[in-house]
């Protein structure tokens, strides 16, 4: 996992060439551009896209993995916790293999607040919950990078 703030991303080269194409990508300029719909920066190896959606309570979130993908997750608006833990700890309960997908029930690990100016990688050894609400349910808007290993 790497939590750090956006102006710092380009310290993170060197790790994955997809890693490296895409971190040229986390900056106010490409986000201030960046829609609903999918763009590809490269192909289906590096992509990016925006989503609306709302933070929830404990009970109603789940952490999932992807083997197939690196994720870059940046919020634009709001603010969301997200909790990472390693899979090891955590008890699959569904996968889906086709779409790189997969579900896991447990608690711990460690929780970050996802605010504006900040972004956090997960790689497949971070299993990641999403959308958590830090005080009440409140919408947010973040951009989500797919980065293909």
């Amino acid at each position: 996992m790497i939590y750090a703030n956006i102006k710092d991303a380009m310290r993170y080269q060197g790790i994955h060439p997809g890693l490296d194409i895409a971190l040229k990508y986390v900056n106010d300029e490409f986000l201030s551009t960046l829609g609903r719909e999918r763009v590809s920066i490269k192909g289906d190896d590096v992509y990016a896209f925006k989503v609306d959606l709302r933070t929830k309570s404990e009970t109603e979130t789940f952490f999932e993995n992807h083997h197939e993908y690196i994720d870059i997750h940046v919020v634009l608006e709001g603010a969301e916790r997200m909790d990472i833990e390693i899979p090891d700890k955590l008890k699959l309960y569904e996968e889906h293999p086709e779409t790189d997908a997969y579900f896991f029930h447990g608690q711990g690990g460690q929780s970050v607040i996802l605010t504006p100016g900040k972004f956090l990688v997960a790689f497949p050894e971070d299993a990641h919950k999403t959308c958590g609400m830090i005080e009440i349910p409140q919408k947010f808007i973040k951009a989500v990078y797919k980065i293909r290993l």
